[in-house]
């Protein structure tokens, strides 16, 4: 539940220094900008030289505030980077409280406790989300500050996707069943127990003697025994209702995940990209891509960009989670 207090926290080292000296450049741009545009309309009562020397004065001063605006650019990305993190974090921890909502719900019904203890630990829960939603309408009010001097966030975002670092995965202590805690129980995609599997084999080596008779294989030939030895076959479970409901075969071919209707794996729910992420495949198994979304893709709680996916991984994509499954 503290989760999102935490999150909050982030927000306030926000610095927004930059962004109020930007601001202010920019407001100084401006006026001389309307001024150079009501000076061509008085351009024929004045002399030309005088005309020129008013219009060159400018024109230095313009450019003295973009070389002053620059450092404050890169300053004001880096804050922003920090922010787009923090806001990240929010809208994970405020989907995971949500989720928790729902266990509780389902272990009453279960009859794992009573209607009180359900009561209590829904009272938690509620003040856990209005946390981050607290948190959350800081965090768009901060954004809407950046706004103010980059117009086009979808740039900013951008220049600051190299710089920004992964969201750490939220860390809270998995309650045993039947215990009494103090706070409710939590799911988290970090918690979903994670089966061992044994390696997949290599590919099978050809014998020293045969070697020095035998032709080399051709790709085709390695290609198809590839595929046919790491490919048991696999699918994606559904685990919350914007991930669907029924199991999802993984086919033996590149697959795209989104919510574009080329989409091959339909995804719902808010965070998620027309072309999100994508299941290739190759020698050594079914490997998770994600496609530069701006929520990110998350395996075991985990941002990543490429991870070959195992036995038991959870894959979330928005608020939809799936299990990825072989055999």
């Amino acid at each position: 539940m503290g989760d999102a207090r935490v999150k909050a926290e982030l927000l306030s080292g926000v610095d927004l220094a930059p962004v109020d000296a930007l601001k202010a450049l920019k407001q100084e741009a401006d006026q001389l900008k309307s001024r150079r545009a009501s000076m061509e309309a008085l351009k024929g009562d004045f002399a030309e030289p005088v005309y020129r020397r008013v219009d060159a004065d400018y024109a230095r001063q313009l450019e003295s505030i973009e070389k002053k605006a620059e450092p404050l650019r890169q300053q004001a990305m880096a804050a922003y980077a920090g922010l787009r993190n923090a806001l990240r974090e929010i809208e994970a921890a405020h989907e995971a409280v949500k989720l928790d909502r729902q266990e509780i719900e389902l272990r009453h019904k279960l009859g794992e406790f009573d209607a009180a203890e359900r009561d209590r630990r829904v009272g938690a829960i509620e003040s856990a989300l209005g946390e981050s939603r607290s948190a959350h309408e800081r965090a768009q009010t901060l954004r809407s500050r950046f706004n103010e001097v980059f117009p086009d966030e979808a740039e900013l975002d951008r220049a600051t996707r190299v710089t920004a670092p992964p969201p750490a995965a939220p860390e809270r202590p998995r309650v045993a069943t039947g215990e009494q805690p103090r706070v409710p129980p939590a799911i988290e995609p970090a918690m979903t127990r994670v089966l061992p599997v044994l390696d997949l084999p290599e590919l099978p080596k050809a014998p020293p003697a045969a070697a020095k008779t035998a032709p080399p294989p051709s790709t085709a030939t390695v290609a198809g025994a590839a595929s046919t030895m790491f490919l048991r076959t696999a699918r994606l479970v559904p685990q919350s209702p914007e991930a669907g409901r029924a199991a999802i075969p993984l086919p033996p071919r590149p697959v795209t995940l989104g919510n574009d209707g080329t989409a091959e794996i339909q995804v719902g729910g808010p965070g998620v990209e027309p072309r999100h992420a994508e299941i290739n495949i190759n020698a050594k198994g079914y490997t998770l891509v994600d496609l530069g979304s701006k929520l990110g893709t998350l395996v075991n709680a985990e941002p990543v960009q490429e991870r070959l996916l195992r036995h038991e991984d959870v894959i979330q994509i928005g608020a939809a989670r799936y299990v990825f499954r072989e055999g």
